[in-house]
């Protein structure tokens, strides 16, 4: 019996410039490709067709999806298959609610150790993501992801003042699937809104206000857990 075709794989990558090395352009280009939902949720992938596209040997391509497996952004399956994970609504929630936990975990160690350096830092995230917001009357995709990953930036900046390894592994090692999921469900929370409560944030840091610091960081992530309560979930993001 002849199998059906896979279904096909949207083809909408540009090809790898000059890296640093070739294996992590194409890690970096298949990630953003998932994460801006360019290769959409459940698109199988098909190696060949993605080395062709990025003008690269298949090899590069074989060694990103075991990395991107790993950052649970893509399932291979016991055929081999690979595709693009699909978002799972019940999972989603339960990422998001693990993850807010670990980075509050992160605040909780890290903010005895916030210096002026990086209050710098901080200030210059918020910045970013006020950038994104200034720039257009509407935002894109593009400027959706520069802010989220201001924010995320935001974050690790805090975690990072912990100096501890392996709690700022966990806080990262979902962070391009947390991404991926804000941007094509919540995209609409990038805003004043949310612009708001990082510069909460930032005022009760550069206060030495640990408290007020944490409950505005709750609300954040109380903000974030509800973008994938089924009831609640916003419709996807289709972009401009």
């Amino acid at each position: 019996m002849i199998p059906a075709p896979l279904p096909t794989m949207p083809l909408s990558l540009d090809p790898v410039s000059a890296p640093v090395t070739r294996r992590a352009a194409v890690i970096d280009s298949l990630r953003d490709g998932i994460v801006t939902g360019a290769l959409e949720p459940g698109a199988f992938l098909r190696e060949t067709a993605l080395a062709a596209q990025l003008g690269v040997s298949a090899t590069p391509v074989r060694e990103a999806m075991a990395v991107l497996q790993a950052e649970g952004l893509v399932e291979i399956e016991a055929h081999r298959h690979k595709r693009v994970t699909p978002i799972d609504l019940p999972a989603t929630r339960d990422l998001l609610d693990v993850q807010a936990h670990l980075w509050r975990l992160g605040y909780v160690r890290g903010l005895p150790e916030v210096r002026s350096g990086q209050v710098r830092d901080l200030r210059m995230h918020v910045a970013n993501y006020r950038r994104v917001l200034d720039d257009a009357a509407e935002i894109g995709p593009v400027g959706r992801l520069v802010a989220i990953r201001a924010s995320h930036a935001f974050h690790t900046t805090v975690i990072s003042a912990a100096a501890n390894t392996e709690l700022l592994r966990v806080t990262l090692d979902r962070l391009a699937l947390v991404a991926r999921f804000i941007l094509l469900r919540g995209g609409g929370t990038i805003g004043a809104a949310g612009l708001r409560l990082h510069e909460d944030i930032l005022a009760a840091i550069e206060r030495g206000d640990r408290d007020a610091t944490l409950a505005h960081f709750d609300s954040l992530a109380a903000r974030m857990i509800a973008l994938a309560d089924p009831a609640d979930a916003p419709a996807p993001s289709t972009g401009d």
